[in-house]
Formats: C-alpha cells, structure tokens, sequence
C-alpha cells in the first residue's frame, strides 16, 4: 500500500470552476486515477496545507478537488489564526450552499473518470464529511478532529452524534484526546451508536494530542508521529472502501 507522501509540488494543486462556478483547487495522478476524493478545508478557509493535501492524494492515485467553500464571501483565508474572524466566515455557511459546493466537487472529479469517491475533512471540514457520509451520495469518508458531536453546527446540519445513527457510507472518525471540542464523552458515545451501524465505521483517539494535530506540520500542535500514522490509517480506509477491479491497488 502507498502511503499519502510528505513531499508535493505545488505546480500541480490547480485552480478550476465546478458546477454552478464554484472554485476548485485540484490535481490529477499522474498515472492510472483511482478514485476520486474531496478534501473539506478547516474554518480558515482553503489554506496551503489543503492544498498540499490535495497535491499529496494525487500522488497517492486518487483524482482530489477540494472546494472553497467560502467563495460567497470573496473567497478568504484567515492566515492570522484570529479565530473569531474565521469564525465570522463560518457562520455565513448554509445547508443548502454546502451540499451545492460539494456535489460540484463530486461532479468533477466524475467528470474526470472516477467511479468511487470519498470525502476527508478536518476540524470544520471533518464535521462536513461525517455529515455528508450520513446524507450524501458517496462512498466513504474520514473525520479529522470534526467537532459539534452532541449539538448541530448549522441549522439543517446534523450533529455527528446524530450523523452517526443514520451513516450510508463507511467512516473513519480521527479524534484528539486532548481536544476541549471533542469530549471523551461524546466519542464514546459515538462508539456506542457505531456498534448499531450497518457500516464499516470506526473511531480512532490519539490520547496525548491537541486539536489540529494532522494538517499543518508548522504550528506547534502538529504530532509528527501521531499524523504520520493518522494518515497511515486514512490510506489503508481508502484503499478498502474506493478499491476498483480494473484500478487494482499495488
């Protein structure tokens, strides 16, 4: 198995309009795609280490688009870390717009020839991919540190508590243990409700890490050993759940 890579060349995360103009950063294999994968950006907007992200699937053989999920709003990024800005930003996020910027995803990446398609967010975007694993059309997702388990972040959003009694798709759930937004409490009732679920879902805690411990190698929270093997797992989920007869995985 191919593990997702630490090295990228930014030449390759892209720029294009889906469905509707929303705006897209994506990257293409440069063999044999796959499958396809969105990437759902943290509260900050579509930050470089999103799109590093998205590079660094390509090259893992995956067909990767990543929508900006701010662009009603002139498309910001808060690179300051001010919080209630982003959290501004946030708040203007609707139901209907989110499910619109992520079936544009979608479409593109079957436009480029994907069967399979998962979606993997972090922080506010991996509450979006347990969402959209309980209502959208796709087949399979992975939750980084997404918080709002027990009370919903949007109106018409689901809380992950309750996204998790109605999964349709297969979900990996990648918790903190140190992180205030995601209580014991509240995983280990996601446990209990994942024990009644008709799908291949799981939730891993990293006990001694903080929130935001994956993504972004530059701040001070990131646990190299702990994303390292995060990522590890996310790799091997995609290889059961997107695997393709005529794509076979090396």
């Amino acid at each position: 198995m191919q593990p997702i890579p630490h090295r990228f060349d930014h030449s390759r995360a892209i720029e294009t309009a889906g469905d509707g103009g929303v705006p897209l950063t994506v990257s293409v294999p440069a063999s044999v795609a796959r499958a396809g994968v969105i990437v759902l950006h943290e509260i900050w907007g579509l930050s470089t280490p999103v799109a590093d992200l998205v590079v660094r699937l390509a090259d893992c053989g995956y067909i990767t688009a990543a929508p900006h999920l701010y662009h009603r709003i002139a498309d910001p990024v808060v690179t300051s870390g001010k919080f209630a800005q982003a959290r501004r930003y946030h708040n203007t996020l609707t139901r209907a717009g989110l499910i619109l910027d992520i079936e544009s995803a979608k479409a593109w990446i079957r436009a480029q020839g994907a069967q399979k398609i998962a979606v993997i967010g972090f922080s506010m975007g991996g509450t979006l991919a347990l969402w959209a694993a309980a209502t959208l059309h796709i087949d399979a997702a992975v939750t980084f540190y997404g918080g709002n388990l027990a009370s919903p972040r949007w109106p018409g959003v689901l809380s992950g508590i309750d996204a998790a009694r109605v999964l349709k798709a297969p979900w990996l759930g990648i918790y903190a243990g140190q992180d205030a937004s995601t209580p014991a409490r509240d995983i280990q009732r996601m446990r209990e409700v994942l024990t009644n679920s008709a799908t291949q879902s799981a939730v891993m805690v990293y006990p001694k890490v903080r929130h935001g411990f994956a993504l972004d190698p530059d701040l001070p929270r990131h646990a190299a050993d702990e994303a390292a093997d995060a990522f590890e797992q996310t790799a091997l989920f995609l290889k059961t759940h997107l695997h393709q007869a005529n794509h076979p995985f090396p």
